[in-house]
């Protein structure tokens, strides 16, 4: 058979399959050419109102809706749409100004502040209170081995507050002082045990800020007992600048 003949059968008319072929694409260039048409001629409904009334449109759920039926429930769920977006929108603007008043608030305290332990416990109260930590820990590095395992005899030294800057356990956060950026996510049992000590079992998410002013000089530590508090998907920028003025409050008193 020769190539021209393909598609048709001993008559030579159409062969089932391509008559059936032809049809779609037939049916195919008539409402791509309707869809057309109702695109350039979006008033031809207040031209010809009758046609309103003799269109249906199935709707999901099953039943047939008259043409503006459907164009209002259309117009309805992006409504609904438009609103939530807004919403999360107006949530965000008052969480952005809630962050920034508590900056404002914590730069205040900060600069009165009369010394170290006054600093470490103007730090920890907002922590705890703006971002809900059910742990919030300043770990200072300091090369006084005697400071670090607790046996300084200044009796306003916390125990635990000090960390060796020579101890190997340092190595979990390496990256962190490195980069000094804040980390957020589910923290190694290492930097657990090492940030929130007892509490260490009952973390599962944290954040963790490093402290720097020149060099490093200590870590914040924020801990949840729920696993979506702090996320590797949060954003980061009010833990950084945070970060920032609590560095320079505690050179300014250590």
């Amino acid at each position: 058979m020769q190539a021209s003949d393909a598609g048709k059968d001993a008559s030579g008319e159409p062969s089932g399959d391509a008559a059936v072929d032809a049809s779609r694409e037939q049916a195919l260039a008539t409402e791509l050419e309707l869809v057309s048409l109702l695109r350039e001629n979006t008033d031809i409904f207040s031209r010809h109102p009758d046609l309103l009334a003799d269109m249906q449109v199935p709707h999901p759920a099953g039943a047939a809706t008259s043409l503006i039926e459907r164009q209002v429930d259309v117009l309805r769920q992006k409504l609904k749409l438009s609103d939530k977006r807004l919403r999360d929108l107006m949530d965000v603007a008052r969480d952005n100004e809630r962050l920034s008043n508590a900056r404002h608030e914590l730069a205040i305290r900060l600069f009165a502040a009369a010394d170290l332990e006054d600093v470490i416990s103007i730090v920890l109260d907002l922590l705890r209170d703006e971002l809900s930590a059910d742990y919030a820990v300043i770990k200072l590095l300091t090369h006084d081995h005697d400071q670090s395992s607790g046996n300084e005899t200044e009796s306003a030294q916390p125990e635990g507050r000090y960390l060796d800057s020579r101890m190997p356990a340092l190595s979990n956060f390496k990256t962190i002082f490195e980069q000094r950026s804040v980390i957020c996510g589910k923290p190694s049992e290492q930097q657990k045990e090492l940030l929130f000590d007892d509490a260490a079992e009952k973390v599962r998410s944290a954040a963790v800020i490093p402290l720097a002013a020149g060099s490093n000089i200590g870590l914040i530590g924020l801990g949840s007992k729920k696993a979506a508090r702090f996320t590797s998907s949060m954003g980061v920028d009010f833990l950084g600048q945070i970060g920032e003025l609590v560095s320079a409050a505690i050179i300014r008193h250590h």
